[in-house]
């Protein structure tokens, strides 16, 4: 082999380029790449839209604030525009499906990464302890409630 094809053959393959991203995804980026080891493709995956759907959070946030123009807009309902239709943007609702999105896409992402065993995740660190199991449900909240009143006696 030539010296060049040497060198390229045994030169670490770089990270891939970061997705065009906003800043909160560009800071979430920089955390993922810089957490630990190279990003296999399906984790690739799930960091892009893991990035962008925090960015989506963010312009979410700037509408909820006010800070964007796009709670409401005007469509004309006929030819003539005698009659206008009002839609209201549902940002509230959209950022809350948002957060769920981009809890599972962590969550998914910090398992992959673990190599599908629990390991901490991103930003966490190792506690050297077995995660304790959180019940939730219908069921949990009952038991809760039945255990916080007052025996009688």
């Amino acid at each position: 082999m030539t010296p060049a094809v040497t060198a390229a053959v045994t030169a670490p393959v770089a990270e891939p380029r970061a997705p065009q991203l906003g800043t909160r995804g560009r800071r979430l980026w920089r955390q993922l790449i810089d957490d630990g080891p190279k990003l296999k493709p399906a984790e690739r995956v799930l960091a892009e839209e893991a990035c962008r759907t925090a960015d989506r959070l963010d312009v979410l946030d700037r509408i909820l604030r006010g800070d964007e123009d796009a709670w409401m807009r005007l469509h004309s309902a006929n030819d003539g525009g005698s009659i206008v239709k009002v839609v209201l943007n549902n940002a509230l609702s959209e950022a809350r499906q948002q957060q769920v999105a981009l809890r599972a896409l962590l969550a998914e992402l910090r398992t992959s990464r673990a190599g599908g065993q629990g390991k901490p995740g991103v930003g966490e660190k190792p506690t050297g302890e077995k995660p304790k199991e959180v019940p939730s449900g219908v069921l949990d909240l009952t038991a809760r409630i039945r255990d916080l009143r007052p025996t009688a006696g």
